[in-house]
């Protein structure tokens, strides 16, 4: 067949409508829309399918022990020719594009790889005799066979007696019948797949059928080898059956409630999501997701803690996969001679150049909507979590996209998702929320936005080493600070995780403020059990006493090595006093500065300034000064 597409014809071009391409650039999507993004994908996935076959024909022995990958393709074809929509399916699997991008990725940088070269192409042969066996066709064919297993794609896996790490297996279909046979063994995979069986692991499914629209299923896949998050937390690893019961049970509610809450993305579930991969559990409200460009409509989750992080989960991951889509009909950035700018994304711990920033808009774009919605449902009106979740992130995606309107790598299409994207999310009325708890909640949002921002410039802005120097002598001198313009970097180092530490801190307290109470029990000098970052000083603040917080926080950064999580801490429990606001001015606007005039001032007298006495000085020179921090560091 030809390797135009696997029907053996060209996939016709394809376009999207003024009307689709708007419903999409908000961050939304149209049933039309979604559609022709799904063609146009499997379009994708040819073309990727064609590079990479091309690129096997010019490797001698690619395939090892196996039939050339020609020969795999030609199966593939005949089963085309009997099962057209099989083929289609497994094709345009996310496991498939993943494989075949990590493929081409291995091919074109070489470097070493627990998986022999002939094994990974294997999948290939894989992929053929599924679709064969599924055409009711009569063959037999080798397959890879790793630690004894054989991927079977969207059915299962195959587990053998292994003599070797690496050997082959031989797929063998007689009317109706399929046997895998290795030296150490036979299988009988199961008349219904679906149904395990001696040395047979079936891939379990989710059926979802959502209001308005026809039921389908996903496949949840902990047993497969090409994942979408990066080993350990991506590797497969089969569930227990509780387990598996309730990650599928928290999907179908989380489908639910997007129903419910933001139908939008609920159309979006329904024409893109076809596999769930589980991830490794991290700490409640962390919640760990990811996706791939490669494997549009798949995406890995761990066990989220309710339906509502579910719902906000897979809404994330979505808005990716729709944004990778689109962006393989419309690129959304032009690739500069150079390193493009770096920026601050409020969602990340690093700094972010402009793609991974349009995508974390889009993201996020659709968790605020979700948000949104819930606030609306009966009960959201005075549900503080939910209404902390929406303002968070609707003031995040209003700063981001400050940012990046005027980025010149942008295309016309990014340019105008961003536009788009800026209409829909000023078009969120500011509503008032329903009850005291829900304004507090607000409020608490936006100090929890502050603090994420200051967080993130202490660990990525450094202002230049001689305007430190020249501060700490007017210090030391008695002199007036004068504050330097627009004389600092931003940084690509990552060295820090956890920056939400305290946001999550927060929402324990607004879902279930006695838990927060019982975990200030469990507090010591080891960190705050189940929250990676924080440390008690955090905990204070979050049970409501930022007295106790400030001191807590003033007494570390009186030591010799303060972390940076202590001066944002204090600005913050600064900002809930109303204590001070020029130190709380300086903390906010330039809190890298203070940083660095402290350790400069250390350094030379042996002694630590007065942290708040410090920032008060600061602050002073910045009310002088009409220039904000912010547009001193370009950010």
């Amino acid at each position: 067949m030809a390797r135009t597409g696997a029907a053996g014809e060209a996939e016709p071009l394809h376009r999207l409508t003024a009307r689709d391409l708007e419903s999409l650039a908000r961050g939304g999507g149209e049933a039309s829309a979604l559609a022709e993004l799904v063609r146009a994908e499997h379009s994708h996935r040819l073309l990727l399918l064609d590079v990479l076959l091309d690129t096997l024909a010019r490797l001698d022995g690619v395939a090892g022990p196996l039939p050339a990958p020609g020969r795999a393709w030609d199966l593939l074809a005949a089963a085309q020719r009997w099962a057209p929509e099989a083929v289609r399916e497994l094709l345009d699997l996310p496991e498939t594009g993943l494989w075949a991008g990590q493929l081409l990725d291995r091919l074109h940088h070489p470097r070493p790889h627990d998986l022999p070269l002939w094994a990974d192409v294997g999948h290939l042969h894989c992929l053929a005799a599924v679709a064969a066996s599924r055409a009711g066709l009569d063959f037999s064919f080798p397959l890879p066979c790793v630690g004894g297993r054989v991927e079977l794609p969207a059915l299962g896996q195959v587990r053998l007696p292994a003599r070797t790490a690496q050997e082959t297996a031989v797929l063998a279909a007689r009317a109706g019948a399929v046997t895998v046979t290795s030296p150490g063994g036979t299988v009988r995979v199961p008349d219904e797949p679906a149904r395990p069986g001696p040395g047979w692991l079936p891939l379990r499914h989710v059926n979802l059928g959502l209001p308005g629209g026809e039921p389908f299923r996903l496949l949840l896949d902990d047993l497969g080898r090409h994942r979408v998050a990066a080993r350990p937390a991506g590797a497969a690893r089969r569930l227990g059956p509780e387990t598996a019961t309730r990650l599928i049970r928290l999907v179908q509610e989380g489908a639910e409630l997007l129903a419910e809450a933001d139908p939008v993305s609920a159309v979006t579930v329904a024409a893109l999501l076809r596999t769930i991969q589980p991830m490794a559990a991290h700490e409640a409200f962390r919640v760990r997701s990811a996706s791939s460009s490669y494997g549009v409509g798949g995406l890995a989750l761990s066990l989220p803690e309710s339906p509502s992080a579910c719902a906000a989960a897979l809404v994330h991951e979505l808005q990716h996969s729709k944004l990778n889509a689109l962006s393989h009909l419309f690129p959304l950035v032009e690739e500069g001679p150079g390193p493009g700018r770096l920026y601050y994304a409020p969602w990340r711990d690093d700094p972010r150049p402009l793609n991974g920033m349009l995508q974390g808009i889009y993201a996020f774009t659709g968790v605020a909507r979700f948000w949104s919605g819930r606030t609306r449902l009966p009960g959201g009106a005075h549900d503080p979590l939910a209404w902390f979740e929406f303002a968070l992130w609707r003031g995040q995606l209003v700063r981001a996209l400050s940012q990046v309107g005027t980025d010149p790598e942008l295309t016309r299409t990014g340019v105008r998702l961003v536009e788009e994207v800026h209409t829909a999310v000023a078009g969120w009325a500011d509503d008032v929320p329903g009850g005291e708890p829900a304004r507090e909640a607000v409020q608490l949002a936006g100090r929890l936005a502050a603090d994420h921002r200051v967080l993130w410039r202490l660990h990525h802005v450094r202002p230049f080493p001689g305007d430190i120097e020249a501060l700490a002598a007017a210090w030391l001198t008695g002199a007036a600070p004068l504050l330097p313009a627009r004389r600092q970097e931003v940084t690509a180092e990552r060295r820090q995780h956890h920056l939400d530490s305290r946001a999550v801190l927060a929402r324990m307290a607004l879902l279930d403020p006695a838990s927060l109470d019982k975990l200030r029990d469990a507090v010591d000098d080891d960190g705050v059990p189940g929250v990676t970052g924080a440390d008690p000083a955090d905990v204070a603040w979050a049970t409501g006493d930022p007295v106790a917080a400030e001191h807590a926080y003033q007494r570390t950064l009186l030591a010799a090595s303060a972390p940076p999580a202590a001066w944002a801490g204090l600005r913050l429990t600064l900002d809930e006093t109303g204590r001070n606001p020029s130190a709380l001015r300086a903390l906010t606007a330039v809190p890298e500065v203070v940083r660095a005039v402290a350790r400069q001032l250390r350094g030379r007298t042996g002694q630590t300034a007065d942290p708040v006495g410090l920032a008060q000085w600061l602050g002073r020179a910045l009310a002088e000064d009409a220039t904000s921090g912010e547009d001193r560091a370009g950010l």
